[in-house]
């Protein structure tokens, strides 16, 4: 059956549109069905504010030595990324308000039509949140302590018998000598929510441990330190403890463990009327110098694997949303028909830009709707 044959009947100016084909119909037809293209075009920013934050937060070196630079990148480039997404949502919602103000909008068109730069928006603010929060944590937990560790001297065949804390101020990575020992039977602790325990670093024969702590310097300053591994007071069981290695540590950096470290080794120091002088605390370790490059190799690797695992839920989620948008189409209750008229000017002009798809949208049914008034019939035929 051809056109001419089920067009019998039909007004003229309704078979003129059917063979002209000039009606809205069409977005019907692709929408629910992403091309990758249209994937691409639709995940690309949100892709690049998680993978700008991410990489920026955790970028080791290059945030070690300019701080207030990564800080001036971070805000400028998340204003850029946000940029086009939060000037389209805002396009939709004055678009929406603009034609409430004169005409009836119909809410399935509404739903069409913010569908997209809503959720591209959600999108990138939670690509911005996630990126900055994984980013800060492989920094915080494994490259920073990389990095400093690094910047610091490693010292092997240590006597704490004889080395005073004075002597280490720039020690990061330490291997003790075979003599030594951690006397866990008399740590220190402090609580203050969490338990922080001390242990002191000192020979490790039973005969110098009978003689008190044998240091030749007067004080005590070489502590094993850990965080909820004591009783209080109690036997000191942090780190590697039970690893029958040579006696090694990671110096502790992080301010607030340290200043609780200091007050537990002053308290332990009152209590056994001894003297604390240049106190360092170290994380116990057998093999430091492995410790030490292994959390090098984990920072990068988990920075790899978030950058990766990131793309992919970017790309499920669109693919996700699209799905839903195909239900919505299905039950009625999303349509692309008439679009939200931008306002005048400014607005027009931006839509334009941020919003090409449901620029070209308006711009053909307006041509559409011209056409047909030009040729004298009813504008009523033009949304199906």
């Amino acid at each position: 059956m051809g056109f001419n044959e089920i067009s019998a009947g039909v007004p003229a100016e309704q078979r003129a549109l059917l063979s002209k084909r000039n009606f809205s119909i069409r977005p019907l037809s692709t929408t629910g069905h992403l091309s990758t293209w249209r994937v691409l075009i639709l995940t690309w920013l949100p892709i690049v504010t998680y993978a700008f934050t991410l990489l920026l937060c955790s970028a080791a070196n290059f945030r070690y030595n300019n701080g207030s630079l990564v800080a001036l990148l971070y805000y400028a480039g998340l204003a850029l990324a946000l940029l086009v997404p939060l000037v389209a949502a805002g396009l939709i919602v004055a678009g929406i308000l603009s034609t409430r103000s004169h005409s009836r909008v119909r809410v399935s068109a509404a739903v069409y039509w913010s569908w997209w730069p809503v959720w591209r928006l959600v999108l990138c603010l939670l690509a911005a949140v996630v990126g900055s929060h994984l980013g800060n944590t492989i920094w915080t937990e494994q490259l920073l302590p990389y990095t400093r560790l690094g910047r610091l001297q490693a010292y092997s065949n240590i006597n704490p018998r004889i080395t005073a804390g004075q002597r280490l101020q720039d020690a990061g990575v330490v291997a003790f000598n075979a003599s030594s020992g951690v006397d866990r039977t008399r740590a220190g602790c402090l609580k203050n929510g969490a338990t922080y325990c001390v242990a002191p670093i000192v020979l490790g024969d039973d005969a110098v441990k009978a003689m008190g702590l044998g240091t030749l310097h007067g004080t005590q300053d070489l502590f094993m330190a850990g965080v909820d591994c004591c009783d209080c007071p109690g036997e000191f069981r942090c780190g590697d403890w039970n690893v029958p290695m040579p006696l090694g540590g990671l110096r502790v950096f992080d301010a607030a463990r340290h200043s609780f470290y200091t007050l537990a080794a002053e308290d332990w120091a009152a209590t056994l009327k001894t003297g604390v002088g240049h106190p360092i605390f170290f994380e116990w370790t057998a093999d430091p110098m492995a410790q030490f490059e292994g959390l090098g190799r984990k920072g990068r690797q988990n920075r790899v694997l978030a950058l990766l695992a990131g793309v992919g839920v970017l790309v499920v989620a669109t693919l996700a949303l699209n799905a839903i948008l195909v239900l919505l189409l299905r039950v009625g209750w999303a349509k692309p028909l008439e679009t939200p008229v931008a306002p005048p000017g400014l607005g027009q002009a931006m839509r334009s830009h941020f919003m090409p798809h449901m620029h070209y949208h308006h711009q053909r049914n307006a041509d559409e709707l011209s056409g047909l008034l030009s040729a004298g019939g009813d504008p009523k035929y033009l949304i199906l």
